[in-house]
Order: structure tokens, then sequence, then C-alpha cells
């Protein structure tokens, strides 16, 4: 710590001789700024919009120093000049700043500052969190344990509790805007971030925000919201978070739409696979209180996030009574411990203790879990015993394994950490991932540094892109974007493989890089809708559609295949597949256990 307090301190004096004020953003070239000082007080250090901040938002988002602390680090906005032109986004910037400004609270990011430059671009100041987003612990371990679900639950419903009292709604509860600070004793830290498109009632700073499109992330995203209800209550937010504590306890999250038509039609349905199924040691009291922030009508669902918070909390703590170790995997660290929930004397708590000492913290954090000690007696002898029992099992499974290893293909060895069962079925887990890597055009010319996307977020017609995708396994990638002719006919192009790339190949081995020639988002507002397929095995299908469209200059103009190619989609799209943004990486992951994985990518651009 103090090494870092000390590099702060001679970067500040390095570079006080040689800044300027900032008074105008080059929006060319945003990290022109870097080594200016705003406001006579905020040293600007890093551009964070090229390292995945805000890409594809309405803000420039640099890391700064405090001069007047101590070279304290703090994250500075500023609207673009995109955004100040459109009263939409103006509106929006203004609400998220006031947002910050009403609210006091813990566990919610602050906001430090604000001020205009002098060519009128708003900017804001907010503290600095330093640690990782909940979506990161969830990548690397999945299900958590139930005191930390717990844990997180509580402080996050205290929050929006917090908010709600002030009449600010956030609108966009996911775990890329939860951040954990890790602590040396108790929990992670815990607060909630990107207040971009909360809504403020009774706002003194901006007209009220009138969206006719739906904002927010499309699987946290309530079904009022989803339609675009002018009127909305806390209710919204309770229904994002509680899909956030869905996938916190299972893994998975309840609902897997292909569009926002797709996500209304699930959510009017219902949550199809309760959590208990996914999580078998999950009483019928937790599972009950989260599924009621799930209904499909707001009014339904309970309408105090705090109160609703507690009580999930309570019922989660009460599965401690008989709940067995965990594995939670520290995002900073490549080794996985076991967790178990002790106090300083190493002695377990009993559920009851929890329940009335909700805000206890003799909790490891997740940077220290540590293996569980010694236990004596009955519960030492019961212990080995589970031991003994579990080793037989495995035995068995191994000798059964063993035994039919040359009867059975679908069993991959070397992913034997990956493997899923379906149906019955061992089958390694395979992953895609992909990005976009986006080059801005103004005038018909590229400027700024091409940036990369995860290609959920909103750009700007004229901009080119070129999508990167790998596998984790070897096989047959094709990619192919979907459009309509002017009779409205669905024609499919395609964009991977081409006759010179790879030989007109699809065949890809394990991590090979992949990137596509590059495209524009072209025509007015729209969506462009882009298929990634990939096959373990060549499909005779997907090779004559890829003939086809090398015959026709990239077209799938031939009605055979142009059919064969639109069964094969709608047969395999998203089939038993998880998709997950990696907002830390800015990249979607695409896992899944079949032989084919086919994703249907939505572009937005205005």
């Amino acid at each position: 710590m103090t090494d870092k307090k000390n590099e702060r301190e001679d970067y500040s004096k390095e570079q006080l001789s040689v800044e300027t004020e900032v008074n105008t953003v080059d929006f060319q070239k945003s990290d022109a700024l870097v080594g200016q000082r705003l406001d006579g007080r905020f040293l600007i250090v890093k551009d964070l919009t090229e390292n995945g901040a805000e890409k594809g938002g309405i803000g420039l988002v640099y890391l700064a120093q405090d001069l007047k602390l101590m070279g304290k680090e703090v994250v500075v906005k500023i609207l673009k000049q995109v955004s100040l032109e459109s009263k939409e986004f103006a509106r929006k910037f203004q609400h998220e700043k006031e947002a910050l400004i009403r609210l006091d609270h813990p566990n919610i990011v602050r906001i430090l500052d604000s001020g205009t430059l002098s060519d009128g671009n708003p900017f804001m100041v907010m503290e600095h969190i330093e640690g990782y987003s909940l979506r990161r612990v969830l990548r690397q371990n999945g299900k958590l344990p139930f005191d930390f679900v717990a844990h997180i639950t509580e402080l996050i419903t205290d929050a929006l509790s917090a908010a709600h009292a002030k009449k600010v709604l956030h609108r966009d509860i996911k775990p890329a805007n939860i951040m954990l600070t890790p602590r040396e004793e108790g929990f992670d830290r815990v607060r909630l971030i990107d207040f971009g498109i909360a809504r403020v009632e009774d706002s003194q700073m901006a007209d009220a925000t009138i969206i006719r499109r739906t904002m927010g992330t499309l699987r946290y995203i309530a079904p009022e919201q989803l339609r675009g209800d002018i009127t909305q209550t806390p209710a919204v937010d309770v229904y994002a978070f509680a899909i956030v504590i869905y996938e916190m306890l299972t893994g998975a999250l309840p609902f897997m739409p292909h569009s926002e038509a797709d996500m209304f039609e699930k959510q009017k349905a219902g949550v199809k696979t309760p959590p208990g199924k996914l999580r078998g040691d999950l009483t019928e009291e937790a599972e009950k209180i989260l599924l009621s922030a799930l209904e499909f009508e707001a009014e339904k669902r309970p309408q105090n996030a705090r109160a609703f918070g507690r009580d999930l909390a309570n019922a989660l703590r009460k599965n401690l009574s008989y709940t067995t170790n965990i594995e939670i995997q520290s995002p900073d660290s490549p080794e996985t411990d076991s967790r178990n929930l002790k106090n300083e004397k190493g002695v377990a708590f009993a559920p009851t203790e929890l329940s009335n000492d909700k805000h206890k913290t003799d909790f490891p954090n997740i940077n220290s879990l540590k293996q569980p000690k010694k236990e004596s007696g009955k519960r030492l002898i019961w212990s080995l015993l589970g031991v003994l029992i579990l080793a037989a099992i495995s035995i068995s499974i191994g000798f059964a394994i063993w035994k039919n290893a040359g009867k059975n293909s679908t069993i991959n060895t070397a992913d034997s950490n990956t493997v899923k069962k379906t149906d019955g079925d061992a089958r390694p887990q395979k992953e895609l991932t992909y990005f976009l890597k986006v080059q801005k055009m103004r005038d018909g010319k590229p400027f700024e540094t091409p940036f990369k996307s995860s290609g959920q977020e909103i750009f700007e017609t004229g901009y080119k892109f070129k999508m990167n995708f790998q596998s984790d396994a070897a096989g047959f990638i094709y990619l192919f974007n979907e459009d309509k002719d002017p009779q409205g006919k669905t024609v499919y192009n395609i964009l991977y493989p081409t006759p010179k790339t790879n030989d007109g190949s699809a065949q890809v081995s394990a991590k090979q890089q992949i990137e596509t020639n590059q495209n524009t988002f072209s025509g007015s507002r729209g969506t462009e809708i882009v298929w990634l397929i990939w096959t373990s095995d060549k499909s005779d299908e997907m090779e004559s559609v890829k003939q086809t469209a090398f015959d026709a200059q990239g077209k799938v103009n031939d009605e055979i295949n142009g059919k064969k190619l639109s069964s094969f989609l709608q047969k395999n799209k998203d089939k038993n597949v998880e998709i997950n943004k990696d907002t830390a990486n800015q990249q979607t992951v695409i896992s899944g256990t079949g032989d084919n994985l086919v994703h249907r990518l939505e572009l937005e651009h205005r």
C-alpha cells in the first residue's frame, strides 16, 4: 500500500510541471487528456474508456488523481459530444449525477464533485473502487456459498431500499454492476455502481427521461421495464436483483432469451426450473421467498427491497445447518480453497446464532478461504464415515468409466474438470468466446483507436467492426449475417469462413484466434443479426451452404440451401447453452454441452 502511495505522489510531482488545464475535449483523441488537470484539482492519469469502461455508453471515463487529497485515485466521467447533442442522453447524464448526489449509502458508489468544461461538456467525479465485480466471481465459481449470497443480498437490498426512499430506481441491476472490495477481516465490501439509466422522480436537474426503447440488460430486466411502461416501481429493481440471486445460488439464469419478445414470453410463463432443482440443499422457505420476487405482475412481488433481502438472507442462513463445504475461487488467485462458516476459534456457527446476529463480520472473505479445522468426537466419526462413503462411490464410478471407456466417445478425460451431465450422458462443457473490435468513423474516416466490445452495447451507424472469436475445443466455425431482401424475404451472407481465410476451411483448432473481415453498421437505426455456429464434426449441411455462398460472392441465394441453413439454425439456436457477458474482458462467453452450439447475436446501432 505504501509503495502504491509513493508511486502516486511521484507521478503527481512529475506531472505538475507539464500539466495543463482541461477546458475542452478532443473527442477524436480522448487519450489526449492524459496528463492534464481538470478543475484545478484532478490530474487525468489513464483513459479507462479504452479498457472497456463505458464502451458504447454516453461518456468518456478516466482514472485521475485528486491533487488536493495526496493523489487519491478517483474516476472522472465526461459526457461525449455526440451524447451532449442528444437531449435523451444529456438527461440521462444529469439523472445519473442527481441520483448519486441524492444517495449517501455505504453500499453505493459515491459522487465526489461535478462541473462543466468551458465547451459546455458536463463532468462528474466518483470514488474509484478497487476490487472486482460479482460477474467475475460468478464466472470463476458458478454456485456461491449460502453465507456469501446472504451477505450480498442484505447489503444490495439495503442499498436499493435507500435509493427507493430517495425516489431513485436503478433499473440496471446485474452482476457486472456489483463491485466487491476485499477486506482483511470479514466478507468483501459490497457496492452498487452505474446509475446510468436510473429513473429519478421529481428531478431538479433535468426533465423526466422519456425513452421509447427498452433500456437495461436483457437477461436481468423486469417485464414492465421490458415493455417500456411509463410507470415503474421499486419492484423493477427487486425483480432484477432476484435474477442475480438465482444466478448466485444455482450458477445459471432463470431465463435464457433469444430476443426481447422471447424474454417477455418466458417471464410471462414463469420460472420453469425452480432454484431448488439446481441446488438440492436450498430450503423451501428460501426458494419461496426468491420466487415471489420473480412474479410476472409487479404488484405480486415484494414491494420493500430491504424486507425482501433480510427475509431471504435469514432463510439462506438456515441452510447452513446441513450444508457442506462449497469451493469458491478468488478472482485474484488460480487456487481454489474450501469455504466453511466458522468463528475466530474455528468453531462452526449454529443457524440460530447467525439469525440473531446478522451483521457479524467474523467470516472469511473471498481471498482468505481456509480449510476447516479438525473436529472431534461424534462429528469426527460422522465426517470420516462420509469421506469413506464418498470414496466408495468415486471408486465405483471410476471403475464404470474405465470399463466403458472404449464404448463411450462422449467422455473427454482431458476436460474432466468441466464435465456436466445432460439427460444421463456425461459430456464435456465447451466454450465459445467472442468480442467485436469496433472502429469509430467520422465523415467516412476512422478516428480514435479501435475499441473492444462484448457486442451488447449500442453502436453508431457507420462504425466498422471485426468479429473475433475462439473455441476451447477443436471443431468447425461458421458465421452468417441474417438480413431481409426488398420483398421481406430472409437472406443470409457468410462472414466466416471466406475463400481467402484459412483456404476457405471452417475447421479450427482449440484456442485458435479467428478474426473476420471488416464489416459496417449500415443503413438506418436497427439491429444486425449475426449467427455464430460451432460444430464438433464436419457438417454436410453447413459445408453445402458454405459452398453455395462462396459461389455467389458471399450470399446464400440458393433456395434449397437457404431453407437448409434456416432449419439448422432454428433447430439448434441456443439449445442447452448459457450466455454470459464477461465485463472485465469485454467479451461474451457461450457455453454448452452439445455437438452443435448455435448463438444468435443482436448488434444494435442507431
